[in-house]
């Protein structure tokens, strides 16, 4: 077992909530507080008031046994709301509604920057060479050292897309690296996928290829759906071309007059 593998059994996945008898104790204990002394009693409830909600923000994680209390787990969670957080690194987290971002107070920043997330975000981390910042995502795992990327672990397709930087991503044993404009995919079906942002420059070399394949290819590569008229599907194409996904379609699709009358990221008409 390599030592990534070993760090990531090392994170202990928290189930937080509020104990519902320590509420109630605390409660009696203010009461308790209050008797024969109505002298002071508005000042006590406007502690009680001040104190019951920072309960909140201390966490209980589940053992295999019963609740424990552990005041350095630190969550981070949005409900029908995004909300941008920054970490004590100087990283910043934008979580899309429903998401949640778990870390160890303990652990995070010493010899790593280990955290659990769920949902969708968009990680912008502080630069740390000697200091992996490490994500479980629940299925996929995700290791930086700084940079800025967007991570799905909601979607039916999960996903990571960087923008700048580079990020290695680990599922089931394999291991994917990413440069900016990359995206990595793990499909509905298990099956994952790397796809480049149609901005990125590639080349590509055909000999004679049909007009159909060289397109499909196009589409493998950047991960777009591209329609045409099928009059052409089987014109032959040859030569080396360079240039991002709208260069290389308009040089290839040059020979048959064909220019995109219609497109987004995702599709693309040639007419």
């Amino acid at each position: 077992m390599n030592q990534f593998e070993k760090d990531w059994n090392e994170v202990k996945k928290a189930d937080c909530r509020i104990d519902g008898e320590t509420d109630r104790r605390m409660w009696h204990k203010i009461e308790r507080a209050t008797e024969g002394r109505a002298r002071h009693r508005q000042k006590i409830y406007w502690a009680a008031a001040v104190i019951i909600p920072l309960l909140g923000l201390v966490f209980f994680y589940r053992t295999t046994r019963n609740y424990t209390e552990k005041a350095d787990m630190l969550v981070l969670k949005t409900g029908n709301e995004m909300k941008t957080y920054r970490l004590s690194d100087g990283s910043t987290v934008t979580l899309e509604p429903n998401s949640k971002l778990v870390m160890d107070r303990n652990r995070f920043g010493k010899n790593e920057r280990p955290v659990e997330f769920e949902g969708k975000a968009f990680f912008s981390i502080a630069k740390d060479k000697t200091r992996p910042f490490r994500i479980d995502a629940h299925g996929f795992k995700v290791q930086v050292l700084g940079t800025q990327f967007f991570l799905d672990q909601k979607s039916a397709e999960k996903s990571v897309a960087l923008k700048e930087g580079k990020v290695k991503v680990e599922r089931k044993g394999k291991i994917t690296y990413l440069l900016p404009g990359e995206t990595w995919v793990n499909d509905i079906s298990g099956i994952e996928h790397h796809y480049y942002s149609p901005s990125k420059i590639r080349t590509f070399a055909f000999d004679g290829q049909d007009y159909e394949e060289v397109i499909r290819h196009l589409e493998e590569t950047y991960h777009v759906k591209i329609r045409y008229p099928d009059q052409y599907r089987k014109e032959k194409i040859q030569g080396s071309f360079t240039g991002n996904l709208k260069e290389v379609i308009a040089i290839v699709s040059y020979p048959f007059n064909l220019k995109a009358v219609n497109s987004n990221d995702q599709h693309i008409i040639l007419k």
